[in-house]
């Protein structure tokens, strides 16, 4: 008998087939960040594998993925076969370390017919250790295009645009009727901060441009540098000023990120845009039409005349063992079979060349995927691309404690810069 269930304790999602061919009844360990309806999508994605092999799959998801598996590989417990890591940072730490198994002669074929060459990492000795996965877009804002027209408000096509909808819905809630600009929510485990930076992020690239925001990035420009304090700035104006949020400063620090949409779908609507990724579409009520229900637009640039960058991110599939099962494994996650039921349920697309955008697809990711590929700039997730211990520890925690109020942005930037200074990017 197959199975598919959820442990809510450890937010994790096993799936097993009832035969194995594995003469010690292996079971294949992959561990990663998705939870609650990702998982199921994931887990469902392993039944082919699974039905074909009869080898056993158990997949954990965590809220503090990268603590957590810092913990695993450092202590040798629990090691998982394979794992989904969104950080690149975080890749590179662990090939630094030679922790990671570089991909075997078949998943490395199988990268290579069915990637683009720029998506493939090949380490300086030749080895190819990380092949890349689920793609996003963060630089999306969701909104109700019913509560759009019945308000007489417009898509902003500029920042200054962007700026004056803001006031505007702020003033216009005091009728009686009362909706924030934004929803926004943080909370995150020990990830908490993240969804702070994609903002930023995404204000760098527009206000300073890619060239700047690359250096930025690469840790040549500090974060008191007068480019990042103005994206600082306009974040704290923009989303963090008095009634711009729903519940304000405590439910942006306590509502858990994959919450913070709610107030958006109230029958009273209690926000009117939630900047969030494309991945978001996953936590949204059930049964909701993505074009009718609710829409989205790219956040805009300082240009209405340019189509405004992207800030993308995106998953990679690494592995700490070379059994020929997790071979396997690898194999199939790296081929269109291997994603093929996730996206066709919906919340997934990747750089996958050679499959059919108009089938493969649903309409919503089929909008995603497009996007990547109109000839706009996009750039990764800065955060994510810094050495790990900055961009995925450090930098979510100052930016966490300046939102809070616990620290001043003078002290946020100063501590920001002095880690930079005492660890800079390899």
């Amino acid at each position: 008998m197959k199975c598919a269930w959820l442990l809510i304790a450890c937010l994790a999602v096993v799936s097993c087939a009832g035969a194995s061919n594995s003469d010690d009844g292996r079971i294949i360990e992959v561990f990663g960040p998705y939870r609650n309806v990702e998982a199921d999508n994931f887990a469902a994605s392993l039944r082919e594998f699974e039905d074909d092999t009869g080898l056993r799959v158990r997949y954990t998801g965590s809220a503090d993925f990268v603590k957590d598996l810092r913990q695993r590989v450092e202590s040798g417990i629990s090691t998982p076969d394979i794992a989904i890591v969104p950080q690149p940072g975080v890749v590179d730490e662990l090939a630094a370390a030679d922790r990671l198994v570089p991909l075997d002669e078949v998943s490395v074929r199988t990268l290579r017919d069915n990637y683009p060459a720029e998506l493939i990492e090949q380490s300086a000795d030749g080895d190819i250790v990380s092949a890349p996965s689920r793609e996003s877009i963060k630089s999306l804002v969701w909104y109700r295009p019913s509560v759009f027209e019945a308000r007489g408000w417009a898509v902003p096509t500029t920042l200054d645009e962007l700026s004056t909808l803001v006031d505007r819905i702020q003033q216009d809630s005091g009728d009686g009727n009362p909706i924030a600009p934004w929803c926004f929510a943080m909370q995150s485990g020990s990830a908490t901060g993240w969804a702070a930076t994609d903002w930023v992020e995404d204000l760098v690239l527009r206000q300073a441009g890619p060239e700047v925001y690359d250096e930025w990035a690469a840790g040549e420009r500090g974060f008191g540098d007068p480019a990042i304090r103005e994206a600082l700035t306009t974040f704290d104006e923009l989303v963090l000023g008095q009634g711009r949020t729903a519940g304000g400063l405590r439910a942006i620090l306590q509502t858990d990120v994959t919450q913070g949409s709610a107030p958006l779908f109230g029958d009273q609507p209690g926000c009117a845009m939630y900047k969030q990724a494309s991945f978001a579409e996953s936590w949204f009520p059930d049964g909701t039409v993505i074009g009718t229900d609710v829409d989205f637009f790219v956040l805009p640039g300082t240009d209405a005349d340019g189509l405004a960058p992207l800030v993308a991110g995106g998953d990679s599939l690494v592995q700490f063992s070379d059994d020929p099962d997790v071979n396997r494994l690898m194999a199939f996650l790296i081929s269109p079979d291997g994603s093929e039921v996730w996206a066709g349920r919906g919340g997934f697309y990747s750089g996958l060349t050679t499959v059919d955008l108009d089938t493969y697809y649903t309409e919503t990711d089929r909008r995603f995927a497009e996007l990547l590929r109109d000839g706009r700039e996009f750039r990764f997730d800065a955060s994510d691309v810094m050495p790990s211990a900055i961009g995925s520890g450090l930098l979510w925690q100052e930016i966490t404690s300046w939102i809070s109020g616990t620290t001043s942005l003078d002290e946020f930037v100063a501590t920001m810069d002095a880690a930079y200074a005492d660890a800079p990017p390899g």
